[in-house]
């Protein structure tokens, strides 16, 4: 099949895209694959550029794109790229941001938010190095059932409200809070802002939505409030003051902390603190960004990208 539009499509983190992905861009244009060498060189000529999330996509960056059109972002947040930027060069950003119906058959980040709720509530961290290290003593170990226990969701979306359905299925009680008119469970409570659910919740999830520039919105003063309590976060780290957070933290002032995401992620961030704590206090859990890496759903989400890049390039024949 020859290309609808002889293009140069770039996948800047090449490693595990999807083949099935790649014959379908190949039928577009010349698809190139970044060999971690020249990267001035690799972005000069391209029209189409894939990236996922181990870049900033600033204007330093954007500069050196002299003839990209198009910018392919298989995620739901843009917290990578200076979208002001993207926008005044005239580059159309392509990403799963809003595509609520596909999402929805995306499981992968409620999951792993889900299973990091079992991991604070049952000390698997502990466990596990506990094993490792040549111990056996469940003693030591004695968790918390999620059954009966009254878990906070801030921002009932998509993950939102599938995190609440599997833990109203495991006999949990549901507050939650969102700034929209949000479609819930007759069972779940809806709170009138986010400390009425701190208030409420001995399990607190955040997993609201981000745009740049967005403040913060577990402040200090709600980090106080997460005291006794256990905080999961899988949203955006930028969402919460990280300072109040890995400071309450390290003084193990929460039962439990577990981040799937930091600030600033691609620049200069706090993952050495994250670090530290998480070495020093066992109930700290800190994954890399791994909410919505499965092998399937990145599959899907790259085929479902390229697909939308396909129907953007056909209007403009």
């Amino acid at each position: 099949m020859q290309p609808v539009i002889e293009m140069r499509i770039g996948i800047l983190e090449p490693d595990r895209f999807c083949p099935d992905v790649e014959k379908k861009l190949a039928a577009i244009g010349q698809v190139i694959f970044f060999d971690g060498k020249d990267l001035d060189q690799f972005l000069a000529e391209l029209d189409v550029l894939f990236v996922r999330l181990a870049h900033k996509i600033d204007s330093a960056f954007i500069a050196k794109c002299n003839k990209l059109k198009y910018l392919c972002s298989p995620t739901t947040g843009h917290t990578h790229i200076d979208e002001s930027e993207v926008a005044r060069r005239g580059i159309e950003i392509i990403s799963l941001r809003g595509e609520r119906d596909f999402l929805e058959t995306i499981r992968a980040t409620p999951e792993h938010t889900f299973g990091l709720i079992l991991a604070l509530l049952r000390k698997y961290k502990s466990a596990l190095v506990q094993v490792d290290n040549g111990g056996w003593d469940r003693d030591q170990l004695r968790g918390e059932e999620l059954y009966g226990k009254n878990v906070g969701i801030i921002g009932l979306g998509r993950v939102g409200f599938r995190v609440a359905s599997y833990c109203s299925a495991f006999g949990a009680q549901i507050n939650f809070f969102d700034i929209q008119n949000v479609v819930a469970d007759n069972d779940w409570i809806s709170s009138q802002d986010i400390k009425s659910v701190l208030s409420q919740s001995q399990i607190v999830v955040l997993c609201a939505s981000y745009s740049n520039g967005d403040k913060p919105i577990i402040g200090a003063d709600e980090v106080e409030m997460l005291a006794g309590k256990y905080f999961v976060n899988t949203a955006r780290g930028e969402l919460v003051d990280e300072a109040s957070l890995l400071q309450a933290a390290k003084a193990s002032q929460l039962k439990g902390v577990a981040t799937d995401v930091i600030a600033n992620e691609v620049t200069d961030n706090n993952l050495s603190q994250w670090r530290d704590c998480a070495i020093a206090n066992q109930n700290v859990i800190v994954t890399p960004h791994i909410g919505g890496a499965t092998s399937n759903s990145m599959a899907r989400t790259e085929e479902f990208i390229a697909k939308r890049l396909e129907l953007f390039i056909r209007k403009e024949k």
